[in-house]
């Protein structure tokens, strides 16, 4: 993997961890008293998850450049972008369901109950419309027998409950206002719900989502025409107008009331080699890329497949110009400047906004397509570049820094 791919790995790598930890907390509620279902299964599948996401990752910046080539060329342009081969180890569960939420029953629980014995798990919470509450357990049961078999500790019944396949129906004793009582409880998949609803006349009250990340190639209408007249001056050629494709990824979390929070983060590197007839090889390598913190507003349009979100990026970036020239004449022997070997690095900070307005289409739970359309704006103090490594200041007219229109699409995962 090249220097771009790991930067781009890297940046998305970040802005997908910020995503999940912005994850509100009430999402994991339940995986934390039960275990997540298919949760083996999903950690046997991330090395492999990661591999084809590389492997992707590299085939999409083959993809790009193609791209890249073809707009400054004027050529036929590429087939659509590659897609990501995953395991297909996301599917509906298959482990049976309390639907409800547990813990070991305390000594004050035995204490203010009056429970008669030393077993039992206590129930603190019942999802409504699961298989427990349709069974008539009530939060503050202790559930004393599982199928005939008396009930232990929470570990216990999880293990009997494991035991069972979806369809199937025990009897399960609980104890409940000094009473013991009995109830058929049978697990069934949860219901799927597809809430196509009329937002707009107020029928029902839909979700946009809460969060996730993914890849999102951008198309930035740069202006690199100064950058472009120092290039064609060191012999090279002019970069053609039609703007770049930048590389990188998003993520965020539901924060409440339609309001996400995250990150997101993109970068691009052009570069040019070419030889002389004295024979000096020379390189440019242009670089520049932004990263930052998000904040949308989402709004379902009318079902929550299609998901409307209006926000704005705050962060910062560079872009960097660094050439060099050499006679091939490499030694350990030999002084630097005895040799036709040079090198230069502009650099340029900045600060970074972007306002946006998209539109993600949900393909199913855990999978849509995300396009957007803003304009990344830059700012800095002043208009210098600086050399490095010694810190010096560029004399001459200073290259604008590049801002432009912004159109975006990609991948999104978790919403």
């Amino acid at each position: 993997m090249n220097r771009q791919s790991k930067i781009i790995t890297e940046i998305i790598t970040l802005i997908l961890a910020i995503g999940l930890l912005l994850l509100p907390s009430s999402t994991f509620a339940q995986e934390e008293v039960e275990e997540i279902e298919g949760v083996e299964d999903i950690e046997k599948s991330a090395e492999e998850i990661g591999k084809r996401m590389e492997e992707w990752g590299e085939e999409m910046e083959e993809w790009g450049e193609q791209l890249e080539s073809a707009i400054e060329s004027g050529e036929q342009a590429p087939s659509i972008p590659p897609v990501p081969s995953l395991p297909g180890y996301i599917t509906a569960t298959k482990t049976p369901k309390f639907d409800l939420y547990l813990e070991d029953v305390g000594f004050q629980d035995v204490y203010e109950k009056r429970y008669p014995y030393n077993y039992g798990v206590l129930v603190t919470g019942v999802i409504k419309g699961g298989n427990s509450d349709r069974a008539g357990i009530m939060k503050g049961d202790i559930i004393m027998e599982f199928d005939g078999e008396k009930v232990r500790f929470e570990d216990h019944l999880i293990s009997m409950r494991n035991s069972k396949n979806i369809g199937d129906t025990v009897e399960i004793k609980v104890f409940r206002n000094e009473k013991e009582v009995t109830t058929q409880l049978t697990f069934n998949l949860p219901a799927r719900k597809e809430k196509e609803r009329d937002f707009f006349k107020g029928k029902g009250k839909l979700s946009p989502g809460y969060g996730g990340g993914g890849f999102e190639p951008i198309w930035i209408d740069y202006d690199f025409s100064g950058i472009s007249d120092f290039l064609v001056r060191n012999g090279f050629e002019r970069i053609s107008k039609g703007g770049i494709i930048a590389w990188g990824g998003v993520g965020a979390g539901n924060v409440g009331k339609g309001w996400f929070i995250g990150g997101m983060g993109a970068g691009f590197e052009k570069t040019e080699q070419i030889r002389n007839d004295d024979g000096v090889t020379k390189k440019y390598v242009l670089s520049s890329g932004f990263g930052g913190v998000t904040v949308a507003k989402k709004f379902p349009v009318m079902t929550e497949r299609l998901i409307l979100d209006i926000g704005i990026m705050l962060g910062g970036g560079g872009t960097e110009l660094e050439l060099a020239e050499t006679d091939g004449d490499f030694s350990w022997d030999v002084a630097v400047d005895a040799t036709e070997n040079r090198a230069v690095k502009f650099t340029k900070s900045y600060f970074v906004y972007r306002p946006s307005v998209g539109l993600l289409i949900r393909i199913n739970d855990w999978l849509g397509i995300h396009g957007s359309v803003g304009y990344l704006e830059t700012y800095a103090f002043d208009d210098n570049w600086t050399e490095k490594p010694f810190d010096f200041t560029v004399g001459g007219a200073s290259p604008i820094v590049p801002s432009g229109l912004t159109y975006s699409l990609g991948v999104r995962f978790g919403y």
